[in-house]
């Protein structure tokens, strides 16, 4: 697994580590950081920087993989809208290394990659088939290296999975969406809205996990996938909803929507519920009370398993 140690990467490993041999590469202050949970988890772990092809090569090498699920990235409209150079590097030419050292391997890909490749959405469903129009620099980073992927299955029979998430959510990862909303009306009793009106597609992280590991075995996995929820909400229903949840009182801080941000996008997900017939489906509710839940007892010091 190429970036194990970040939001998704630790759901993906609670959910595979009873029927899988894990290999991480992480870089080295995620390795740091997360030393004690490695050996608790009996990971084997190999540090490096995707950036660094050699590093990768090595990895392969020791890790011997039948597949690969690739999360390392730059994310986030900001940081990458503020330091293109480091999201090019690392989204572009890192998946770049991971895609020639599968094919070397004959390893399965799994590229995780994201809504934000289709720009703005248009009235209706947005399907795998539309015309790809990023709106900012994580989305143009992000179809780039969907094209290294599909690029390597043309040419050299790489079998690959491409799943486009949409807004992932749950307990850990406190940088984004609703767990920094969570994490600022808990600790500062104010939610910053940046615009509002525009629309999430919320997806829990233990579904996205679960179908990770599903794409790790199941042939009708290959290709590429929107995954999303069916309950599309504007950015303000979802803070009324976490609001209502949280029993706090909060006040809503309105701030102008960022550079780059899309305002309408709903996925379609036909093809989802196809491949993924037993997608778990969390709703907001339940997905929202559980992250809550895991913030507050995170907040009395103790982190749920």
């Amino acid at each position: 697994m190429v970036g194990g140690f970040g939001f998704i990467g630790k759901h993906v490993i609670e959910a595979i580590s009873q029927s899988h041999s894990i290999t991480i590469f992480s870089d080295p202050i995620a390795v740091e950081e997360n030393a004690t949970y490695s050996k608790q988890s009996s990971l084997r772990v190999i540090t490096g920087d995707v950036k660094d092809a050699v590093a990768i090569k090595r990895a392969f090498a020791v890790g011997r993989p039948d597949a690969v699920i690739h999360l390392a990235a730059l994310t986030g409209l900001n940081k990458c809208n503020q330091n293109p150079s480091l999201a090019f590097s690392t989204n572009v030419f890192g998946t770049y290394n991971v895609v020639m050292e599968s094919i070397a391997a004959r390893s399965k890909l799994i590229f995780i990659s994201s809504r934000e490749v289709y720009g703005e959405g248009s009235a209706g469903r947005t399907g795998e088939d539309t015309q790809l129009a990023p709106n900012n620099v994580y989305g143009t980073t992000k179809m780039l290296a969907e094209r290294l992927v599909t690029w390597a299955n043309s040419k050299y029979d790489l079998r690959y999975t491409i799943l486009r998430l949409t807004n992932v959510y749950g307990p850990g990862g406190q940088q984004y969406n609703v767990q920094a909303m969570i994490k600022n009306a808990m600790e500062h009793g104010i939610i910053p809205i940046f615009g509002g009106a525009q629309y999430m597609n919320l997806v829990y992280v233990s579904d996205v996990a679960e179908v990770i590991r599903k794409c790790l075995t199941e042939a009708r996995t290959d290709g590429i996938f929107n995954i999303g929820s069916e309950e599309d909400m504007t950015v303000k229903e979802i803070i009324e909803k976490l609001i209502s949840q949280l029993g706090l009182h909060v006040t809503i801080q309105n701030m102008p929507m960022r550079t780059g941000e899309t305002l309408n996008f709903r996925p379609d997900l036909t093809k989802m519920k196809s491949a993924f017939p037993s997608f778990p489906g969390t709703s907001i509710k339940n997905g929202l009370q559980k992250t809550i839940s895991w913030y507050q007892s995170t907040a009395k010091g103790h982190v749920p398993p």
